[in-house]
């Protein structure tokens, strides 16, 4: 009973955010990418930027790397943990990178140059990248991943996550379907990688 109650909030999630994300293409990430590169030149860019650089992966695999290499002898529990971000990162960074290459969007930057807009398919240059978004898939996975292994501060992280893959849109370097898209992989192979690595799907990283 408890899986299919499971399963029947997976699959409405996974509807919703396909049908918001359709409804994004369609009628929204034009418009506000137009919004936003009107407004591109406010000071307040400059600490979105630096928000928005929060969501390269490369941050946090070597930061993981470290942690787990220093740790892995005298706080195992601590090593987990950062096999567990590792994992995450570099797994949804594999899958993103294949949808980005089969997908072939065109980035927002085409659209403003050369009003190129939709999917061009199996497209290696990387201005045909802008599906999924990159950073909001590292974003949301990582992000959720802390906030799974410190619950405490739950909102507060899932927030972070959430500001810093919404920074792509603000930036104008993605649209909000590219977003949209990523964020929901990341979360979704942080649920999947948390279930695998806490099997009991509880921890105690706050006692």
């Amino acid at each position: 009973m408890l899986k299919s109650s499971i399963a029947r909030v997976y699959y409405t999630i996974v509807t919703f955010i396909a049908l918001l994300s359709t409804y994004s293409y369609l009628y929204l990430d034009i418009d506000i990418l137009n919004y936003f590169y009107s407004h591109i030149g406010r000071p307040i860019n400059h600490y979105i930027q630096l928000l928005s650089h929060l969501g390269k992966s490369t941050i946090y695999i070597v930061g993981s790397v470290m942690i787990y290499l220093i740790y892995r002898i005298s706080y195992p529990k601590v090593a987990k943990d950062a096999l567990f971000i590792l994992s995450t990162t570099i797994i949804s960074g594999i899958l993103v990178n294949i949808i980005k290459v089969i997908a072939g969007r065109a980035r927002p930057r085409l659209y403003i140059d050369e009003h190129l807009y939709g999917f061009f398919w199996l497209k290696m240059d990387v201005l045909y990248r802008s599906f999924p978004s990159g950073h909001a898939t590292t974003a949301m996975g990582v992000w959720l991943g802390f906030a799974l292994l410190f619950p405490r501060y739950r909102l507060a992280l899932i927030l972070m996550g959430i500001a810093i893959s919404f920074s792509r849109v603000v930036l104008t370097e993605h649209y909000l379907s590219d977003v949209l898209l990523g964020g929901f992989l990341g979360s979704a192979v942080t649920i999947v990688l948390y279930y695998i690595f806490y099997p009991k799907g509880t921890i105690n990283n706050e006692e």
